[in-house]
Formats: C-alpha cells, structure tokens, sequence
C-alpha cells in the first residue's frame, strides 16, 4: 500500500479496493475529436491573430508576438499535461470514503454517505470511467479528462480543502465492481 496513504487513513479505516487508470494513447477514441479540434483552432487562431497583427503594424512588438506564441503553446500541450497527470493517479474505496490521489501526491476525498449518486461511463478502451457525485454528471459527458485531474471541490470551505463534493476514478479496470463496492457501502450506512 502507499505509504502516503498509510498516514491519510482514519484509525480504522480499511481499503477494499485501488485502482489507478489504464495506460490509454493520447488521441485515443472519446478524446480524439475534441483535441485534434482544440488544436487545429489553436493553430487557426493564433495564426490568424498574427497574420492581421502583422500585416497592420509597421513595428510589431516582440511581447504580444510572444505572448501569443506563450498562449497557443500552453493550449497546444494541455492535452499532453492532461493524460500524465491522469496517468499519475491512484485511487482507493474504503469502508468509509472514496480517496483520489493525485500525480502530485495531494489527496481528495468524498464520504461514502455524501456521494448522491455514480456513474460508470466510457474512459479508455481498457478501462472506464466512474463519476462520482450527481453534480459532475454533465461536465463527465464533456470534459471527462479535465474534470478527471480537478476534483470539484468547495472553493468556500477552508475547513476541509480535500473534501470533494464530485472526482471521476478515470480509465479503470473494474470500474463496475467499484461502483457496487460505494453502492453496497451508501447502502450499508443507510440501513
């Protein structure tokens, strides 16, 4: 086991399962389109607002040339950032909470009792995604990769900075026996 996780454990409290995500390409199905798209207007753009930047300025300022080149790069290689920050996650289910960590080593959790509703949804081809929270569910069908690395937390409480109200386990196998694993665990602290 993590021995990160060792000391973020609560006394009695016991993994029933981990998982971390799949190893998936960077342009692999879901994700393909929305990048290649996110790139190719990038490109257009930023070309775009040079050319007209360029082709109206006699004396063109090396600040706003590189500060859009500054732009596009950083847009250019989110995806990249994205898929090593997801690869970089582990993810743990146990009698009492569900626990993200992520590839910077900073934990997020969500009560078993607090997650209101899950979803098992596409992710990788060797692995799929599971939402937890109701309120991630829109964003899961657009955003899945970026809302995988951000866990919705509230920004208000300074109490409890990770506590999550909604995290996505992205691209992992068994993500349908982790979801009945929170199912019977809502239940259990129901009844």
């Amino acid at each position: 086991m993590e021995e990160r996780l060792k000391t973020y454990l609560r006394p009695g409290e016991q993994v029933r399962w981990q998982g971390r995500p799949a190893p998936f390409s960077l342009l692999e199905a879901e994700a393909k389109k929305q990048i290649l798209l996110k790139w190719g207007l990038t490109v257009a753009l930023g070309g775009g607002l040079l050319a007209v930047y360029l082709s109206g300025t006699e004396a063109p300022s090396m600040g706003f040339i590189g500060l859009v080149l500054l732009v596009a790069a950083v847009i250019l290689i989110s995806p990249v950032a994205e898929r090593r920050n997801l690869m970089g996650e582990q993810y743990w289910i146990t009698n009492q909470r569900a626990i993200l960590m992520t590839r910077d080593k900073t934990f997020f959790y969500m009560e078993l009792s607090d997650i209101d509703d899950l979803q098992v949804v596409g992710g990788t081809t060797k692995g799929k995604s599971l939402v937890l929270g109701r309120c991630l569910f829109e964003e899961a069908k657009k955003l899945l990769r970026w809302r995988a690395c951000h866990p919705k937390v509230d920004v208000q409480s300074h109490d409890e900075t990770d506590r999550a109200l909604g995290m996505i386990f992205y691209g992992v196998q068994g993500a349908e026996a982790a979801a009945e694993l929170l199912r019977q665990g809502r239940d259990g602290e129901a009844a």
